[in-house]
């Protein structure tokens, strides 16, 4: 019997009976403070006992709660404890013993999904259309405006701090010629992309970034694997500029840790220096990954921005040197740096 249903048992008084119908029957004691005028007196209260879970009901003033496997107090169940005699401290009690059930099932759930294999299976995609290398884009097809926005694109990628041109494409159609194209490789074949606008976006409904991708996508695994050490962040131009991998977001999910742990390498995670960065500190910290805290200047809220200002070897420098492996350590400085 489960501990809710025994502690709930012992509270019926011994005037109610069972009835031929299941119901363990008496007067409802709930009937005057849910605005009946008197009390009840025709045993209209009941419960109905089942094997994991029970109900309570009043057929005079429709008073309702209950209970299941899984669930905790209600308010409702609370309050018709109190009035069938409980203590205070033991329903306190009781709720803690049932938030450390939760916690535990919790864990198990999430132990058992660490233990299953992780299966990487990235389909091939096109890139948009009329794409190609900015290293050797045909630019002598293009005509005169066409031309300029390709030099546009040119110089946002340098200025950026990310003119390594092998990574990068572009197109001339439709709404992606104002856009620089980032391919999204696995294995040496294409499984996405991100195509980010140049410069600031006109408007509120043009996206800054057009992405195309599988799920639980991890960008820049190809270029760990001659590494001891690989630098996770959430943006991809983050991992570009640092030859990092990128989760694509500030919310990590449990296969891409695990897509991320399959090297054996050494896992350093830098989050941006936002309020949003805080959740994917606690993530990685329970991943055991180490946490990184450059004391870049304000100005500065991820890889590219440091590496745009301080340059890359100073800025992959400054990343390891200001990494933490003790959790309770990362947690407070989290809770500085990502703010």
């Amino acid at each position: 019997m489960h501990i809710v249903t025994e502690f709930t048992k012992n509270l019926i008084p011994a005037s109610w009976k069972p009835t031929g119908s299941g119901w363990t029957s008496g007067n409802c004691p709930m009937c005057i403070t849910n605005g009946q005028s008197r009390p009840d007196s025709k045993k209209r209260g009941g419960f109905y006992f089942e094997e994991d879970k029970f109900q309570y009901n009043c057929f005079n003033c429709g008073y309702k709660t209950g209970w299941s496997t899984g669930k905790q107090l209600s308010g409702r169940l609370k309050r018709l404890y109190s009035v069938l005699g409980a203590d205070e401290s033991d329903i306190h009690r009781l709720q803690i013993e049932l938030m450390r059930e939760r916690d535990t099932a919790e864990l198990f759930i999430q132990t058992a999904k660490q233990d299953q294999p992780v299966q990487i299976d990235w389909p091939t995609m096109a890139l948009p259309q009329d794409s190609n290398p900015v290293k050797n884009y045909p630019i002598h097809e293009l005509d005169e405006k066409s031309v300029q926005r390709f030099v546009g694109a040119c110089e946002f990628l340098v200025e950026r701090g990310l003119d390594n041109w092998t990574d990068w494409h572009y197109s001339t159609f439709s709404h992606f010629r104002n856009r620089v194209i980032l391919p999204f490789r696995y294995k040496g074949n294409i499984v996405g992309y991100t195509a980010r606008w140049i410069g600031n976006v006109p408007n509120k409904e043009t996206p800054k970034y057009h992405v195309q991708q599988p799920k639980d996508f991890v960008f820049g695994l190809d270029r760990q694997r001659d590494k001891r050490i690989t630098i996770v962040t959430e943006g991809q131009l983050d991992a570009v500029a640092i030859d990092g991998v990128a989760i694509g977001s500030n919310n990590m999910s449990m296969e891409q840790s695990k897509i991320i742990e399959l090297s054996g390498n050494r896992n350093i995670l830098l989050p941006d220096a936002d309020k949003a960065g805080m959740k994917l500190v606690r993530q990685a910290i329970k991943r055991g990954w180490e946490v990184s805290f450059p004391p870049w200047d304000q100005d500065v809220k991820d890889a590219n921005d440091a590496v745009q200002k301080y340059g890359k070897l100073f800025t992959i420098k400054s990343i390891l040197d200001f990494s933490i492996g003790n959790p309770t350590k990362a947690e407070i400085m989290g809770k500085t740096y990502c703010k």
